[in-house]
């Protein structure tokens, strides 16, 4: 009994230490951004083509490639789809960085760097980062729930997107409605 219940403790602790690493460590889009000058290029581009992906591989698919193609074709099938989740699921996190990196900087600017927004910025990124690779595991797997979750991230990255331009469009009134007019009297 009590080496069972050793067995389980030991399970459970490594599941426990697994998803806090895959939760914490930053993905490889994060830190590749890490020298990133400039916040020109930190546009969000993947989140809007999202419908087109989620159509061209519509599991229908699937059931006519199965009735239809040789086993070595659909093999090369299943190849070909996953590349292409495992491309867009990159993308996607690419644009996440860029977009955690612009709601920093827009932060750092605003002078709004406080203890509830850092603490909500951090769980979102936690969030995310346990998400895709979860995903990334359901996509090497074949999984079709794969889909289903890389809409609902897709779906995140795009309303932090809106969230990040509502952010910059107040900061941009802020800045508007602060400058001291110039009088030139002589």
């Amino acid at each position: 009994m009590t080496a069972v219940v050793a067995i389980l403790f030991i399970l459970s602790a490594s599941v426990l230490i697994a998803a806090a690493w895959a939760g914490c460590a930053p993905l490889l889009q994060e830190t590749a951004l890490e020298g990133h000058e400039g916040i020109e290029g930190l546009v969000p581009l993947h989140t809007q083509h999202f419908p087109q992906l989620r159509q061209a591989l519509d599991l229908a698919d699937a059931h006519y490639v199965r009735w239809k193609i040789a086993k070595d074709g659909q093999r090369m099938w299943r190849e070909e789809r996953r590349q292409i989740l495992r491309r867009f699921l990159a993308g996607l996190a690419g644009d996440f960085a860029k977009l955690n990196l612009l709601r920093r900087e827009i932060d750092c600017s605003a002078f709004e760097m406080n203890g509830r927004r850092e603490i909500a910025r951090r769980s979102t990124n936690f969030c995310f980062r346990l998400n895709t690779r979860v995903i990334s595991i359901q996509i090497a797997l074949g999984g079709p729930r794969s889909m289903r979750r890389l809409a609902r991230l897709t779906e995140r990255v795009a309303s932090l997107s809106a969230q990040t331009e509502a952010a910059m469009a107040k900061l941009g009134q802020s800045a508007a409605q602060s400058e001291v007019p110039f009088r030139f009297s002589a």
